[in-house]
């Protein structure tokens, strides 16, 4: 479904693919408005091979969520997260909440 959108308060989200972003940008320039920053942002995409999300994904969350309560906890003073070797009090498989949120995105599908 083009242009999906997804509403959180009064943040709205728009996940376009690269087609749709370059559509965007083409009909804007067709229209004579200023495309630079979508311009801007398809260069920075383009640039990426991973891809840029902005904002969470609707589900994101719950998937993140989900593996972290598959995972073991660790809970102390001074806890060295094996990825990022900062100190936590807590960790998900050794892993600091960002580290371990960057891991499970990194397994989850996209469509």
């Amino acid at each position: 479904m083009p242009g999906r959108t997804e509403s959180r308060g009064c943040e709205v989200i728009l996940r376009l693919s690269k087609k749709e972003l370059t559509e965007l940008i083409e009909a804007q320039e067709a229209a004579g408005t200023d495309a630079t920053e979508l311009r801007s942002l398809l260069a920075e995409v383009e640039q990426d091979e991973e891809h840029i999300v902005i904002g969470p994904r609707a589900n994101d969350d719950d998937f993140v969520a989900e593996l972290r309560n598959k995972s073991s906890v660790e809970c102390g003073a001074g806890l060295e997260c094996m990825v990022c070797h900062q100190k936590f009090d807590q960790l998900f498989s050794g892993t600091c909440e960002a580290c371990f949120r960057k891991w499970a995105l990194s397994t989850k599908k996209r469509d």
